[in-house]
């Protein structure tokens, strides 16, 4: 068995029908906030269940602590509709970073995984998600991303240490600039 080259678990993602919804449920139910919501990514490859397809959904994260809540409400064909599209919702994968994509596929290949569906980014970043068992009820989402990444990541964590319990949104360009 290859040695493991992923880090320790650091989110927990939930599959949901309406994303707007999702982050209000989350802020006033959970007290989890404030989010920030990805406006869009720069994808310049991704692939579902072994053939090229542009995967498309829309997704925001906060952190509850050390932990990112991931919220993504898919918007085609992807392993996330197909989650939706069975009648399900709520928890769908868990994620944890690494460095290197080759060696994550060895490590998941000697381990009795399975790559379902990744994507590569314009800032070099990628991400991969993988069945860990054969039922594939439990995904494992790894992310080899760049330091911008990490530090939009930090920014959003520390918006949720300091979280006024009230506001729903995150924008970390707004808070550079003024």
């Amino acid at each position: 068995m290859a040695r493991k080259p992923v880090g320790r678990l650091n989110q927990i993602a939930y599959m949901v029908p309406n994303l707007d919804a999702a982050i209000d449920w989350w802020t006033q139910v959970m007290g989890v906030g404030p989010f920030f919501v990805f406006p869009g990514f720069d994808m310049v490859r991704s692939d579902y269940r072994g053939a090229d397809q542009k995967v498309e959904f829309g997704a925001a994260v906060s952190f509850s602590g050390d932990l990112m809540v991931e919220l993504i409400e898919p918007r085609g064909p992807s392993i996330f509709q197909e989650f939706l599209d069975a009648g399900r919702q709520g928890v769908h994968h868990l994620c944890a970073f690494a460095d290197d994509m080759a060696a994550t596929q060895a490590w998941v290949d000697s381990v009795g995984g399975k790559r379902l569906q990744g994507a590569a980014f314009g800032d070099g970043s990628e991400i991969a998600y993988f069945a860990m068992t054969d039922d594939e009820t439990i995904i494992l989402e790894v992310g080899v991303l760049q330091p911008q990444v990490i530090g939009l990541f930090d920014a959003i964590r520390a918006a949720a240490a300091n979280w006024d319990g009230e506001s729903r949104l995150f924008d970390p360009l707004a808070t550079q600039e003024g």
